[in-house]
Protein backbone atom coordinates (compact mmCIF):
# COMPACT_ATOMS: atom_id res chain seq x y z
CA UNK A 1 0.00 0.00 0.00
CA UNK A 2 1.13 3.36 -0.77
CA UNK A 3 0.24 6.65 0.44
CA UNK A 4 3.12 9.03 0.13
CA UNK A 5 4.15 10.32 -3.27
CA UNK A 6 8.02 9.75 -3.84
CA UNK A 7 9.11 13.54 -3.79
CA UNK A 8 7.57 13.02 -0.13
CA UNK A 9 9.31 9.94 0.46
CA UNK A 10 12.47 11.00 -0.67
CA UNK A 11 11.99 14.47 1.69
CA UNK A 12 10.80 12.74 4.57
CA UNK A 13 13.84 10.45 4.16
CA UNK A 14 16.50 12.90 4.37
CA UNK A 15 15.67 14.15 7.66
CA UNK A 16 14.60 11.67 10.47
CA UNK A 17 13.58 14.09 13.21
CA UNK A 18 11.17 15.95 10.28
CA UNK A 19 9.77 12.64 9.39
CA UNK A 20 9.73 11.50 13.09
CA UNK A 21 7.66 15.13 13.48
CA UNK A 22 5.25 13.85 10.35
CA UNK A 23 4.40 11.02 11.87
CA UNK A 24 3.17 12.42 15.28
CA UNK A 25 0.76 14.71 13.48
CA UNK A 26 -0.64 12.48 10.92
CA UNK A 27 -0.83 9.95 13.70
CA UNK A 28 -2.97 12.88 15.64
CA UNK A 29 -4.85 13.87 12.77
CA UNK A 30 -5.78 10.40 12.33
CA UNK A 31 -6.99 9.47 15.16
CA UNK A 32 -9.02 12.41 15.38
CA UNK A 33 -10.49 11.75 12.26
CA UNK A 34 -10.83 8.07 13.47
CA UNK A 35 -12.66 9.26 16.35
CA UNK A 36 -15.07 11.43 14.12
CA UNK A 37 -15.96 8.37 12.01
CA UNK A 38 -14.55 10.32 8.89
CA UNK A 39 -13.11 6.96 7.77
CA UNK A 40 -11.50 8.74 4.49
CA UNK A 41 -9.99 11.26 6.06
CA UNK A 42 -8.83 8.81 8.79
CA UNK A 43 -7.59 6.60 6.14
CA UNK A 44 -5.12 9.37 4.77
CA UNK A 45 -3.49 10.42 7.78
CA UNK A 46 -3.32 6.79 9.29
CA UNK A 47 -2.23 5.19 5.80
CA UNK A 48 1.03 7.86 5.36
CA UNK A 49 1.57 7.16 8.97
CA UNK A 50 2.24 3.86 8.91
CA UNK A 51 4.10 4.00 5.23
CA UNK A 52 6.51 6.79 7.19
CA UNK A 53 6.96 4.49 9.93
CA UNK A 54 7.84 1.79 7.64
CA UNK A 55 10.66 3.77 5.48
CA UNK A 56 12.00 4.27 8.90
CA UNK A 57 12.33 0.92 10.12
CA UNK A 58 13.80 0.30 6.99
CA UNK A 59 16.62 2.46 7.03
CA UNK A 60 17.52 1.53 10.47
CA UNK A 61 20.07 -1.36 11.54
CA UNK A 62 19.28 -2.08 14.74
CA UNK A 63 15.39 -0.86 15.20
CA UNK A 64 14.92 0.20 18.27
CA UNK A 65 11.65 -0.13 20.48
CA UNK A 66 10.31 3.30 20.13
CA UNK A 67 10.42 3.01 15.66
CA UNK A 68 8.71 -0.54 16.31
CA UNK A 69 6.02 0.54 18.43
CA UNK A 70 5.06 3.55 15.49
CA UNK A 71 4.97 0.35 13.11
CA UNK A 72 2.93 -1.12 15.11
CA UNK A 73 0.55 1.36 16.10
CA UNK A 74 0.30 3.02 13.06
CA UNK A 75 -0.33 -0.67 11.33
CA UNK A 76 -3.06 -1.57 13.87
CA UNK A 77 -4.76 1.97 13.49
CA UNK A 78 -5.00 1.53 10.14
CA UNK A 79 -6.15 -2.01 9.52
CA UNK A 80 -9.21 -0.45 11.91
CA UNK A 81 -9.63 1.85 9.47
CA UNK A 82 -9.16 -0.28 6.75
CA UNK A 83 -12.22 -2.28 8.44
CA UNK A 84 -14.59 0.82 8.91
CA UNK A 85 -14.31 1.20 5.26
CA UNK A 86 -15.49 -2.21 4.32
CA UNK A 87 -11.76 -3.23 2.96
CA UNK A 88 -11.91 -6.36 5.05
CA UNK A 89 -8.58 -8.11 2.87
CA UNK A 90 -6.81 -5.02 3.35
CA UNK A 91 -7.27 -4.91 6.87
CA UNK A 92 -5.97 -8.39 7.29
CA UNK A 93 -2.93 -7.65 4.95
CA UNK A 94 -2.05 -4.71 6.97
CA UNK A 95 -2.24 -6.93 10.45
CA UNK A 96 -0.29 -9.89 9.40
CA UNK A 97 2.36 -7.42 7.51
CA UNK A 98 2.80 -6.01 11.10
CA UNK A 99 2.69 -8.87 12.46
CA UNK A 100 5.61 -11.11 9.98
CA UNK A 101 7.61 -8.06 10.42
CA UNK A 102 7.85 -8.61 14.36
CA UNK A 103 8.37 -11.85 13.69
CA UNK A 104 10.97 -10.98 11.25
CA UNK A 105 12.97 -8.70 14.20
CA UNK A 106 12.73 -10.88 16.84
CA UNK A 107 13.98 -14.17 14.88
CA UNK A 108 17.16 -11.28 13.42
CA UNK A 109 20.56 -10.76 15.54
CA UNK A 110 19.14 -7.05 16.18
CA UNK A 111 16.16 -8.58 17.75
CA UNK A 112 17.81 -10.35 20.41
CA UNK A 113 18.27 -7.56 22.70
CA UNK A 114 14.61 -6.37 22.26
CA UNK A 115 11.95 -6.94 24.23
CA UNK A 116 9.02 -7.82 21.77
CA UNK A 117 7.08 -9.70 23.76
CA UNK A 118 4.37 -7.06 24.62
CA UNK A 119 4.14 -6.27 20.96
CA UNK A 120 3.89 -9.64 19.51
CA UNK A 121 1.39 -10.80 21.44
CA UNK A 122 -0.42 -7.31 20.91
CA UNK A 123 -0.20 -8.29 17.21
CA UNK A 124 -1.20 -11.28 17.73
CA UNK A 125 -4.71 -10.42 19.50
CA UNK A 126 -5.12 -8.30 17.15
CA UNK A 127 -4.93 -10.71 14.45
CA UNK A 128 -6.85 -13.50 16.36
CA UNK A 129 -9.73 -10.61 16.78
CA UNK A 130 -10.01 -10.61 13.12
CA UNK A 131 -9.69 -13.79 12.12
CA UNK A 132 -12.58 -14.33 14.86
CA UNK A 133 -14.57 -11.80 13.22
CA UNK A 134 -14.35 -13.27 9.71
CA UNK A 135 -15.39 -16.32 10.90
CA UNK A 136 -12.02 -18.07 9.64
CA UNK A 137 -9.64 -18.17 13.31
CA UNK A 138 -8.99 -21.90 12.24
CA UNK A 139 -6.63 -20.02 9.27
CA UNK A 140 -4.75 -18.56 11.96
CA UNK A 141 -3.67 -21.54 13.79
CA UNK A 142 -0.19 -22.09 12.41
CA UNK A 143 0.93 -18.96 12.79
CA UNK A 144 -0.59 -18.84 16.47
CA UNK A 145 1.57 -21.87 17.40
CA UNK A 146 4.66 -19.89 15.44
CA UNK A 147 4.36 -17.63 17.14
CA UNK A 148 4.03 -19.06 20.77
CA UNK A 149 7.70 -21.09 19.62
CA UNK A 150 9.23 -17.96 18.68
CA UNK A 151 8.42 -16.00 22.20
CA UNK A 152 9.47 -19.30 23.55
CA UNK A 153 12.49 -19.47 22.56
CA UNK A 154 13.28 -15.38 22.35
CA UNK A 155 11.94 -14.65 26.23
CA UNK A 156 13.64 -11.87 27.51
Amino acid sequence: MRFLCESHRQQLLSNQAVAEIRWDEWMEAGREAFSNKEWLVALRYLGASYELSDLLLKRVWAPGLPCLDRFMLSGHFLAECLRHCGEIQLQRHCLLEVHHRLLAILRSPQGADLPLHRNIEISLQMLSRHYDATGEADLLLACERETRRLLRCNVH
